[in-house]
């Protein structure tokens, strides 16, 4: 028998509790140990490694379960204001967009019934609609940009 053969062996030995096996090197292994002693008291040394390292208790020490436990509770309640934020965030997109398209709506009205009484053109009243809508958006978006580029550092993170 060549080393290859004993080196899959004692590779699918070693992995047998980590991996799962096809039927096929399940059947090539037990055909190889029943043929060759060597690879069968690798085999017999592994169990009986494993089952003596089963059987030593293994215990966490106090301080070490109080630590986790208290980073498992920061996470989750880092979790749940995470929740609580995203709630929030999406239920201000909903108002604003309802507002918006309000506002919109009764601008668009407002600018109609001006421009019709003073007989003004369309376009001399939808130019200041377009400005009315789309100014303040501009306006937060290049403060918002302005304050981002001004408080960020190197790493993308705001300086405190």
């Amino acid at each position: 028998m060549t080393t290859d053969l004993h080196e899959r062996a004692r590779m699918l030995i070693a992995l047998s509790g980590a991996e799962e096996r096809s039927n096929e090197e399940q059947s090539w292994l037990a055909a190889h140990l029943e043929s060759c002693a060597a690879c069968r008291g690798f085999a017999e040394n592994a169990r009986e490694t494993i089952r003596s390292l089963r059987a030593i208790p293994i215990t966490a020490g106090a301080s070490l379960v109080s630590t986790t436990q208290v980073r498992v509770r920061q996470r989750a309640l880092e979790l749940q204001r995470r929740h609580e934020r995203v709630w929030v965030v999406s239920i201000c997109c909903a108002a604003v967009t309802l507002c918006t398209a309000l506002s919109t709506a009764m601008i668009w009205t407002g600018l109609a019934w001006a421009g019709q009484r003073v007989q003004l053109s369309p376009p001399v009243w939808e130019i200041p609609f377009g400005v009315l809508c789309f100014l303040p958006g501009l306006l937060v978006g290049i403060l918002l940009l302005a304050r981002g580029t001004h408080l960020a550092n190197g790493n993308g993170h705001y300086r405190d």
